[in-house]
């Protein structure tokens, strides 16, 4: 059997199991075991996967709101070791002005923007982390002059 009709059966048989899902009746997919719902099926494998991902979702929520209750709700702001890590990573002092801190966020991000390294994988990544520690901070030494 050649390639290309192996390929042609596969996608046939795909489509009409997906086709088979909205012309079947209600009753019949109870009673039937070789139809849609059926173990194995795609239908079945794609609410399964459904209700994994919606699972992990709601137990990353439950994580979240329980680590915020441990803190009581409120938070007392970054650490002083933790806010000379963001200037640092901006490379600014903390007597840096709003607008030093901003250019130099620009600058850096535009340097590291992952999209200049979308050829490269390994860069890419490498391009990906930078861009995501200048981004936090940036948005924590904002936050933390603004509140």
């Amino acid at each position: 059997m050649s390639l290309t009709k192996r390929l042609w059966d596969v996608a046939r048989a795909n489509i009409t199991d997906f086709s088979g899902a909205f012309t079947r009746r209600h009753e019949d997919l109870l009673d039937d075991d070789t139809g849609p719902t059926s173990p194995g099926s795609v239908g079945t494998r794609a609410g399964e996967a459904a209700r994994r991902v919606k699972d992990r979702a709601e137990h990353a929520w439950e994580q979240a709101y329980d680590a915020a209750q441990r803190r009581g709700g409120t938070r007392s702001g970054p650490s002083p070791t933790q806010l000379s890590r963001w200037y640092e990573t901006l490379e600014v002092t903390a007597a840096a002005s709003d607008d030093e801190v901003r250019r130099a966020y620009r600058r850096l991000i535009n340097r590291y923007h992952p999209d200049r390294f979308a050829s490269h994988p390994e860069k890419l990544a490498a391009a990906t982390e930078v861009a995501r520690k200048l981004t936090e901070a940036y948005n924590g030494v904002r936050a933390h002059r603004e509140g």
